[in-house]
């Protein structure tokens, strides 16, 4: 099949080959019933990269502690205090209102299956972000502004997750292995993108490990038809002018001296060869030599090192063999390893030193915790969630947290829904609230309920 790839240029969009859509409309009023595909998937890919790494993802990572606040609100963060107008711009313009899964919903509701797969698989992945951060969170009826619904109710995070599935089913069955949407910076042609559905589903099957006992076999069977190599990873490659460079490399030159490398990571990570990568003597994430806080570090949409981490935690929790295990979590730290320019020899060196051994427990804590490590700078919202799943990494929580909006004083569980639903959507607000016990950042999800 044939494959469209649309290029960004700094201030127009050229489309390559011949348009995704038969119809040419008005980019500046599109219709209901007919999406020009093509002039949307960029920016709608461009923002769900974004999302991964930016705002509530920098928030993640403070809170997992592979970032500290310094300065201004980060220093809030670090406290946990973190309020209902701290996550609104990534719920408005990342995820809902103006953001990509508004989007999503149009290209593949007014296109053909083929040319709707890729958004199936992007709008899968956005609402994977929504539900880990926030639990129960509008879909079914959130796209139909233009049949007069502007108030949409809020499905439970159980249901979002068979959703989540479903999409990416579909994703597949309609062809997303051709290609069909991607533009140039993601994958740079490269991505295979039927196993990054499969990927995908491996990701979402592993988060109910605590609420589901198929959930590590469903997991573990789909990884093992999923990415082989980093070559296969969807990757956004971030340009030029600045305005289009990483979100990390933009906050730092946005805000310098608020956000730093965790000196709990840094401790963590003592003697391993990524280190020096990651952050320098002054603990600085942004930087000459930093791999991830350069104008152009990629942020994949999901990695070859995740499936394999969650390969090897689900080989470890269906009962396999512990040398098939230790054997794909080699391969996961290799992989990021080698992804971020650490030699080949230190690479062998520390896998060579790595064991699984002892309880299921003690596996799994291995396994999270070097999967931790891999996640900095590319996936905080996953590590995130993978701590309130498992409790791993072992994390002291911040002794000046403040009890405001988390009266435990524990590592948040969920961010509180953003203001802007409380004010413009209150009734479905206050019944999501109704229905998860309540909106507090150390209220349990449905999905991650304390270990």
């Amino acid at each position: 099949m044939k494959k469209i790839q649309i290029l960004i240029g700094v201030l127009f969009l050229s489309l390559v080959s011949c348009e995704i859509t038969d119809e040419n409309i008005d980019q500046n009023n599109p219709n209901g019933t007919s999406v020009n595909a093509g002039a949307v998937y960029p920016g709608m890919i461009a923002q769900t990269h974004r999302n991964m790494v930016a705002i509530n993802a920098r928030i993640a990572g403070i809170v997992t502690q592979q970032y500290e606040g310094l300065d201004a609100q980060q220093i809030a963060y670090d406290q946990y205090n973190i309020g209902e107008d701290d996550t609104d711009d990534y719920w408005d313009a990342g995820l809902y209102g103006t953001g990509a899964m508004p989007d999503c919903y149009g290209i593949f509701t007014n296109n053909t299956e083929e040319v709707g797969a890729l958004a199936k698989l992007y709008m899968a992945t956005n609402l994977g972000l929504a539900t880990t951060m926030w639990g129960d969170v509008p879909y079914d009826d959130a796209f139909i502004g233009d049949q007069g619904n502007f108030n949409p109710t809020f499905d439970s995070q159980e249901d979002v997750y068979a959703t989540i599935q479903r999409l990416l089913d579909e994703s597949i069955a309609a062809g997303v292995s051709s290609g069909i949407g991607e533009f140039y910076g993601v994958g740079s042609g490269g991505a295979d993108w039927e196993k990054t559905a499969r990927a995908l589903k491996a990701r979402y099957y592993i988060h109910l490990t605590s609420v589901d006992n198929t959930a590590a076999a469903s997991a573990l069977a789909q990884a093992q038809l999923a990415l082989s190599s980093t070559s296969e990873q969807a990757d956004f490659v971030y340009s030029s002018p600045a305005a289009n460079s990483n979100p990390l490399f933009l906050f730092d030159a946005d805000r310098p001296g608020t956000l730093g490398v965790s000196p709990q990571l840094s401790s963590l990570m003592t003697g391993d060869p990524r280190l020096p990568v990651y952050t320098n003597v002054d603990g600085d994430f942004a930087g000459t030599g930093l791999f991830w806080g350069q104008a152009d570090s990629p942020t994949p949409l999901i990695s070859y090192w995740e499936v394999k981490f969650i390969e090897a935690e689900a080989i470890v929790r269906t009962n396999g063999t512990d040398a098939d295990a230790l054997a794909a979590l080699q391969d996961a730290v290799e992989a990021n390893m080698i992804y971020v320019g650490v030699s080949q020899a230190d690479a062998d060196n520390y896998t060579a030193a790595l064991t699984l051994s002892g309880s299921m427990d003690n596996k799994i804590e291995t396994i999270i915790t070097e999967k931790y490590k891999s996640f900095y700078g590319n996936a905080p919202l996953e590590a995130w969630t993978d701590f309130r799943r498992t409790k791993f990494p072992t994390l002291t929580p911040n002794p000046n947290a403040v009890g405001g909006v988390n009266p435990s004083r524990v590592i948040p569980r969920r961010f509180l829904y953003p203001i802007s639903e409380r004010l413009t959507n209150s009734t479905n607000y206050n019944a999501a609230i109704s229905a998860q016990g309540g909106h507090l950042l150390d209220n349990d999800m449905w999905a991650f309920p304390t270990n």
